[in-house]
C-alpha cells in the first residue's frame, strides 16, 4: 500500500470477512506512505494475530514492497492484490482452486470475459500498447501482465520473488519470466476490475518507465541463468505441476 489510508477501512473489513480462518495470513506492506497508512493499519488491526504489518523505510516501489511481503509468507498459496481492491474479490475461490492445475494464476483485463469499469481512453490505449510491447520484448504469451491480482503456489512465490530484482512496475513481467524459465505453468483468467479514482499509478509516466525496465528482463531471465540462480538461492525449487508452454 502507498497512501491508501482512504481505502484501508473498507479493504480490511472485506478481507477479514472473506478470510475468517485463523490459519490465513494477511500481510500489509506499507511502501513508505506519507498519509500514515501504516499507522492507520496498525490501529485497525490491533488484536488480530493473523495480520502482519511490514513498513518499508521509504517509498521503494511496488516490486520491492511485494518482495518484502512474500518473504514474510509461510502459506501453501500466496495471493497478492492492490490495497484499493480494484479487482473483485469474488475471483479468489476460483483462483485458489486453479492452483491444483497451475503453478501461477494471473488476473487479466484483456482476455474474453473480463469486465473493466471506469477506465478512460488514455488508460486503455496505454495498456494495450504496453501489453503489446511486453509480449514482444519478453516473449511471454499473456495479454495483461500488470493486473494487480495474482496467486502462486506458496513455495513457487517465495522462490521467484527471491530471484527478482525489479523494484517498480516491471516486476510483474519479470516474475512471470522467472517462472517460465523454471518451467512453471501460468493460467491467465478474466477478472472484473474497476479503475480507482485515487490510484497512485500515472498511466503515461509509469508505462514509459516500465517499458524501459522491460529491456533487460529477457536477457536477465534466460533459462540457464535463472536455473543456476535458483539452485544457489537456498530456497526449495518446486517441481512444476505442468510445464509452461512458454518454456
Amino acid at each position: 500500500m502507498f497512501n491508501e489510508a482512504r481505502a484501508l477501512p473498507t479493504t480490511l473489513t472485506e478481507l477479514t470477512r472473506l478470510f475468517p480462518d485463523s490459519h490465513t495470513e494477511i500481510i500489509l506492506v506499507d511502501d513508505g506512505s506519507t498519509d500514515d497508512s501504516a499507522g492507520l493499519a496498525e490501529h485497525l488491526t490491533q488484536g488480530d494475530d493473523r495480520i502482519q504489518l511490514v513498513r518499508l523505510p521509504r517509498n521503494l516501489g511496488k516490486g520491492a514492497a511485494l518482495r518484502a511481503g512474500v518473504a514474510r509468507s509461510t502459506s501453501d498459496a500466496v495471493l497478492f492484490m492492490d490495497a484499493d481492491l480494484s479487482t473483485s474479490l469474488e475471483h479468489i475461490d476460483d483462483f485458489l482452486q486453479r492452483l491444483s492445475r497451475f503453478d501461477i494464476v494471473i488476473g487479466s483485463r484483456s482476455v474474453p470475459g473480463s469486465i473493466v469499469k471506469r477506465s478512460n481512453l488514455l488508460r486503455t490505449l496505454m495498456g494495450r500498447t504496453f501489453n503489446q510491447l511486453m509480449r514482444w520484448s519478453t516473449g511471454l504469451d499473456i495479454h495483461d501482465s500488470q493486473c494487480g491480482f495474482k496467486v502462486f503456489r506458496g513455495d513457487v512465490a517465495r522462490l521467484l520473488f527471491s530471484l527478482s530484482e525489479n523494484n517498480r512496475f516491471a516486476f510483474d513481467p519479470e516474475i512471470l519470466r522467472l517462472g517460465v524459465a523454471l518451467g512453471y505453468s501460468i493460467d491467465e483468467v478474466p477478472v472484473s476490475w474497476v479503475a480507482s479514482d485515487h490510484s497512485a499509478v500515472r498511466p503515461v509516466r509509469d508505462s514509459l518507465r516500465t517499458a524501459i525496465d522491460l529491456i533487460p528482463i529477457r536477457i536477465r531471465t534466460r533459462s540457464a541463468r535463472v536455473q543456476g540462480l535458483a539452485s544457489r538461492s537456498g530456497h526449495l525449487v518446486p517441481t512444476p505441476i505442468t510445464s509452461s508452454k512458454n518454456h
